[in-house]
């Protein structure tokens, strides 16, 4: 039977690429750029068009627009 062990030597790091990671991590860009802190609505807002941004068929109009 073979040696089923698995070692890491050094940091490990685990990253999604779901459309939900991607709106998430942009979200957190665009506030650092920005040097943001708001409220909740701000920040459920941001993700809501960041969330839109990870899909094709939405154009930038789109996005921008709170709903």
């Amino acid at each position: 039977m073979a040696d089923s062990s698995v070692s890491v030597s050094g940091p490990v790091s685990i990253e999604s690429d779901s459309r939900y990671r991607v709106a998430y991590d942009l979200m957190s860009k665009i506030a650092y750029i920005e040097n943001v802190t708001k409220d909740r609505k701000y920040w459920l807002t941001l993700y809501h068009q960041t969330l839109k941004a990870t899909e094709v068929h939405h154009k930038l109009e789109s996005i921008l627009k709170e709903d």
